[in-house]
């Protein structure tokens, strides 16, 4: 394999990591390996949530350099553990481009949950959390029908690529305005509850996870970028909730 093609195949492998969930360390360490496998010791790699960089050198010292803008997340662990099964392939089989390009492509279209099962999952987070926070019975139930909102809202606003922060707003917003709709006609006393129950699923539990990681690691731009990304997340969930129930209740 050529420096123009170890370049690019790992800036692929980075943004595809970066793009479904992995630690910024993690990438970077599996990065390193596959370079060092094809004996590109001193290979420079610089890895953020928004972009990705490497240089190699040939023989002659010639550098080769190849980079990659992220933007969107589409968590998925699933394939992230696919690649670092690809990773821990190339390092010890070390083989030919060709090779590697065709199992990234089977990777990223590895199947995932259907529709109907994301569905379930929501409405199952939305009840759960209800109960969990002393919600009744009846709020739970309304809890997981708000969590099917914010999943149907989730996925029209993925289409036209809408930021983390718009989607936290406009999912918690229309949550808010329908647990308080639902609260007011008198299918239950409460709609606090509902709100929080259903919005547990906005929460950014893996961004938050990752900055601690990356912090713990030294990787401190990577930490503050992911953390600034949950704080936008957590505050666009409070203006969405505040503003609803704000309007509602004063008109």
């Amino acid at each position: 394999m050529n420096e123009i093609q170890l370049t690019g195949i790992c800036a692929e492998i980075a943004r595809l990591m970066i793009i479904y969930g992995a630690e910024i360390y993690r990438v970077e360490d599996t990065i390193a390996r596959i370079c060092h496998a094809y004996k590109h010791d001193e290979a420079e790699i610089y890895a953020t949530p928004a972009n990705f960089m490497i240089t190699v050198k040939d023989k002659n010292s010639v550098p080769y350099t190849d980079s990659k803008s992220i933007s969107g997340r589409d968590t998925n662990l699933d394939r992230v553990g696919k690649i670092n099964e690809l990773s821990r392939f190339i390092c010890t089989e070390k083989p030919e481009a060709e090779v590697i390009l065709h199992k990234l492509e089977q990777i990223k279209e590895r199947k995932t949950y259907s529709p109907a099962v994301i569905y379930l999952s929501y409405f199952i987070t939305g009840a759960a959390f209800t109960l969990f926070f002393k919600g009744e019975p009846l709020e739970a139930l309304f809890g997981g029908l708000l969590g099917l909102v914010i999943n149907f809202i989730t996925v029209r606003l993925r289409k036209v690529n809408a930021s983390a922060f718009l989607n936290a707003v406009v999912c918690s917003m229309a949550v808010s305005l329908l647990a308080v709709i639902i609260s007011s006609i008198g299918f239950v006393p409460r709609f606090d509850k509902m709100i929080i129950g259903a919005s547990m699923a906005l929460v950014p539990g893996v961004a938050l996870t990752n900055c601690m990681r990356d912090f713990i690691s030294g990787d401190f731009i990577s930490g503050i970028y992911t953390l600034t990304e949950a704080l936008l997340i957590a505050v666009g969930m409070a203006v969405g909730a505040g503003s609803a129930v704000a309007a509602v209740i004063k008109f």
